[in-house]
């Protein structure tokens, strides 16, 4: 079983999200979260795999294990956006709730286009905190919103081609195992 998809079924994680058709062809709500993480990666299905681990994963994890993936294919970056990542890897260590408001507000200078921005938007989106304006009510996110930032953080790595996508989906795909099984990469260890 895997520590951080902590479940025998696929089931519960089945429940937060809708597979591809595709994908809906293969995978079973018994199937243990090992054989559908497998299954999706085998069959090429990035989508329903960047999925699975989002909505699997609890946020923090999910968040260290986007970052992870961005580390290993973004490699050396300018020094603003290292130091986000660096801020991000902060939150992941220690998830204070100044340092999620922090992200949360890099998040809003960055584009739609940005895989950085929307792994911003996921710490934000965690679930910890408002993610209205400062000092204005507290606005909780929607469970699960945190999904939607570490789909952007992964999915607008996978370029334009075979080959990038390829390399996308092999990191997401070590990655979060490893998370799943209760690593920390490029964070704790």
């Amino acid at each position: 079983m895997l520590r951080k998809i902590p479940f025998d079924t696929s089931l519960p994680v089945l429940e937060r999200f809708v597979l591809s058709d595709e994908a809906g062809e293969v995978i079973l709500a018994d199937m243990s979260p090992e054989l559908a993480l497998q299954t999706l990666y085998e069959k090429a299905l990035f989508v329903d795999l960047v999925h699975y681990f989002a909505h699997g994963m609890p946020p923090r994890e999910g968040v260290c294990w986007a970052l992870a993936v961005q580390q290993d294919l973004l490699g050396e970056s300018p020094e603003p956006e290292r130091a986000l990542r660096d801020q991000v890897a902060h939150w992941v260590r220690d998830p204070q709730e100044a340092t999620r408001v922090a992200l949360m507000l890099a998040a809003e200078g960055r584009g739609h286009e940005d895989p950085l921005g929307w792994l911003c938007n996921a710490v934000a989106w965690n679930g910890s905190g408002s993610i209205g304006p400062i000092g204005g009510p507290v606005v909780l996110p929607p469970p699960g919103l945190h999904a939607s930032g570490l789909l952007g953080a992964i999915s607008l790595l996978a370029g334009e081609t075979e080959d990038s996508l390829a390399a996308v989906q092999q990191a997401t795909y070590a990655r979060g195992i490893e998370v799943a099984c209760g690593g920390w990469p490029g964070v704790l260890g």
